[in-house]
């Protein structure tokens, strides 16, 4: 096996792991079971929680949404287990550092998707308008400085100066400086 059918083999792995994530976090309300969800856990043949273990992990892992941890990580261990036989091929035409590379990368694999998925499923839901007082709560001018520039106006009438000039375009009168 070739280095660009290795990463071809690899590019095929992290997309099915996107995809199996994305299936896992799209499940609404958190620990039911949608066809979308039950057509992964068949394709790793992985057995479906009852749904009060479904609703008690659930609750335990104070999860706002998602398929129960349990089926998750039992679909990430089968996936890690196929990527490990789809790629032993490649071992043969590596070194062993590289193998041993490889085998780690595999296992890192399912525990950092793992840790991604429970830190995504645990997220408390925004309320609708939470960024917008987020927002709102921050000061409009917080790192602005005072200005150093100052207007010049007439000393009789008080309007600003308009132009070059030195004398008042509205009364004529002298201009001077306002702080």
């Amino acid at each position: 096996m070739s280095a660009d059918a290795f990463l071809q083999q690899w590019a095929a792995v992290t997309v099915e792991l996107t995809q199996l994530l994305d299936a896992a976090l799209d499940v609404d309300p958190a620990g039911s079971c949608p066809s979308s969800w039950s057509a992964w856990l068949t394709r790793y043949e992985v057995a479906e929680l009852t749904e009060d273990l479904r609703l008690a992990e659930v609750l335990t892992a104070k999860q706002t949404k998602g398929a129960p941890s349990s089926e998750v990580r039992a679909c990430l261990d089968v996936l890690a287990r196929d990527a490990a036989a789809q790629l032993a091929p490649l071992r043969a035409s590596l070194s062993e550092a590289q193998s041993a590379l490889v085998e780690q990368s595999l296992h890192e694999l399912a525990i950092h998707a793992f840790e991604h998925y429970r830190l995504k499923a645990t997220e408390k839901k925004k309320r609708m308008f939470g960024a917008a007082k987020a927002l709102a709560a921050q000061h409009q001018y917080g790192g602005s400085v005072a200005s150093t520039g100052y207007v010049l106006s007439c000393v009789s009438c008080r309007a600003p100066r308009l132009g070059e000039s030195l004398t008042c375009a509205f009364c004529g009168g002298a201009l001077e400086a306002m702080s």
